[in-house]
């Protein structure tokens, strides 16, 4: 079934605030869900609110947390996000840095106690939108190994960069430090399908195309994304008191994340005139998508570009929901009362956008 923009915003605006969630905290929510189904990264849209409903339902999920500041020094933030929602708590944040990075023009946010920031590009769009560089990284269930070693003890930990452009699309790059995120072996199992052989290995460590089997998710270009991933932690978890590695909950039980997120956010007006520094990047992109192309090549794109022209896009075509996921999207709804026993999925959105 496919479903529009403004249809998958109200339905999962609506399941969230059946399941108690603050109307402003569901809004915020659906706002990345519906971001990333529709910019074609399928791994956290409806996809993950599922993981959402079981998490809230398991306890491991606060739909009302105290969300605090608990240290403002200048430049520098810390919240606690009391085991809610990571989207939420990184947007609140963001509100807060914005404000401040007007003031001193660079600035950095940090958070502990957190679940799922949700699809990263999202924060990369909004930092652009507001002329605004941004740097955003966060640890994650524990899916990986250290290089060498067989135990999972590092997240996907991604990396999110975004850039303003005057003409150009914004600069965004969304990178896991893994081949994969881990909702693309949840939902390749969903689906039952099965996964590349490099996306992950078994419990033994060889790799496996089996998604029930996949036990440490593969970093990307071996030692380096490994690397990359520790730092991650430990600017998500270092200067926020977030957990890392075996003091995160664990993903098979559905218990409570409890981890860190890093924003930093620059504004280039304090280097020279926006309108200078956006021309700067549009000449830049021009650059590098007017560059002699490799044979079979039709054109170049830079980071995000080709999530922007997927958004407008699957805008007019709308979002096709699988049959595997209407089905558990439906139950899951049902079993947290959002709607009653015997609702389809055609009911279900029918149903929050009446």
């Amino acid at each position: 079934m496919h479903i529009n923009y403004e249809e998958e915003r109200n339905l999962v605006k609506g399941i969230l605030t059946a399941a108690k969630f603050p109307e402003e905290d569901a809004d915020i929510i659906a706002k990345v869900i519906t971001h990333s189904d529709f910019t074609g990264v399928y791994s956290h849209g409806l996809s993950r609110l599922t993981r959402y409903m079981r998490q809230i339902k398991a306890g491991s999920l606060n739909p009302r947390p105290n969300f605090r500041k608990v240290l403002d020094s200048g430049s520098v933030m810390v919240f606690d996000g009391d085991s809610g929602s990571g989207i939420v708590s990184l947007n609140k944040a963001y509100d807060e840095l914005l404000a401040r990075v007007k003031e001193t023009g660079i600035a950095m946010a940090t958070g502990r106690h957190n679940a799922n920031i949700g699809c990263g590009s999202y924060y990369g769009w909004r930092a652009a939108a507001d002329n605004m560089v941004a740097l955003v990284c966060c640890n994650t269930y524990a899916f990986t190994s250290p290089f060498g070693g067989a135990d999972r003890l590092i997240g996907t930990n991604p990396i999110i960069l975004g850039v303003p452009a005057g003409k150009e699309y914004p600069i965004v790059m969304d990178i896991s430090t893994t081949c994969v995120a881990m909702g693309k072996i949840q939902a390749a199992e969903r689906e039952g399908q099965a996964i590349p052989a490099e996306w992950a290995k078994d419990y033994d460590g060889a790799p496996t195309t089996d998604p029930a089997k996949a036990f440490s998710l593969s970093p990307i270009a071996g030692h380096k994304g490994y690397g990359l991933a520790v730092m991650v932690d430990v600017l998500s978890t270092m200067f926020s008191g977030a957990c890392f590695g075996t003091d995160i909950g664990l993903f098979s039980k559905l218990e409570k994340e409890n981890t860190g997120f890093c924003l930093i956010l620059i504004d280039p007006s304090r280097f020279m005139p926006l309108e200078d520094f956006k021309a700067e990047v549009d000449r830049y992109a021009r650059m590098m998508k007017d560059g002699r192309k490799a044979p079979g090549v039709k054109e170049i794109f830079l980071p995000g570009e080709i999530e922007f022209k997927k958004f407008d896009a699957m805008k007019e075509t709308g979002f096709e929901v699988s049959e595997a996921l209407s089905k558990e999207l439906t139950e899951l709804s049902i079993t947290l009362g959002a709607v009653e026993e015997g609702t389809d999925f055609a009911g279900l959105v029918r149903h929050f956008n009446a």
